[in-house]
């Protein structure tokens, strides 16, 4: 049994991506070749993990190689950033390059490392099943989203900009990510996620999926490559 080690940005999703790639693996029933690490890595940012020249990542990811039977490390960020390093952000050349400079820390040798970018919040994901969590009270009794939403009728990868303050709109008690991501990540139709046909969300989804089958078959890989 191998472990996942699962990267995160903050305290809400310290909880909440946990549960989704539980969700996930359990579909793929894939839990007889792997565990997922109780202790995520909150990361804070990207431009932490880019900074001295990807240092902080490398480090961080020989942190997790540490961990008892390491087979993976999935770093799941927002996506709603302009510019980094002066550049025009662009998910999928940032995502080559982390999985690049993960070699240095023996990625794709010792364990596999995915990156995936929610576009352009992990909240948008919610967003996306929204009309499943419309009219459910959350796990503490308050009301949740009101009854009758339904998501903006656009690209939801685009806009809304603030996914968190959109929830917060159609939540009474307003939305908060340590409070209430994991709980309406729980309950969220991911059927229904999947119907809005968000590049991100199957990106998520296959990064899961290269993992399972890099652990099975013993052959660890970076992605994007």
């Amino acid at each position: 049994m191998k472990r996942m080690v699962l990267f995160v940005e903050g305290t809400g999703d310290a909880l909440a991506v946990p549960m989704l790639v539980k969700r996930l693996l359990t579909e793929m029933q894939a839990w007889d070749c792997l565990n997922l690490d109780p202790k995520p890595f909150v990361v804070k940012s990207l431009g932490k993990l880019l900074k001295d020249n990807y240092g902080n990542w490398i480090r961080w990811l020989g942190a997790a190689a540490l961990r008892r039977d390491i087979g993976a490390v999935l770093l799941v960020l927002d996506g709603d950033i302009k510019r980094i390093q002066r550049e025009t952000f662009c998910a999928a050349n940032v995502a080559r390059s982390l999985a690049q400079a993960a070699t240095q820390a023996r990625g794709g040798e010792l364990f596999s490392v995915a990156t995936v970018f929610a576009c352009q919040e992990y909240e948008s994901w919610l967003i996306a099943g929204v009309e499943s969590l419309s009219g459910r009270p959350l796990s503490d009794g308050r009301p949740g989203v009101e009854s009758g939403v339904k998501p903006p009728e656009k690209d939801l990868e685009l806009a809304p900009r603030d996914a968190k303050g959109w929830l917060s709109k159609v939540m009474p008690s307003g939305y908060s990510a340590a409070r209430d991501q994991a709980f309406l990540t729980e309950i969220v139709d991911l059927e229904l996620v999947r119907s809005r046909r968000m590049r991100s969300f199957r990106r998520l989804e296959n990064a899961v999926s290269q993992i399972v089958s890099a652990i099975r078959n013993e052959s660890p890989v970076t992605s994007p490559n």
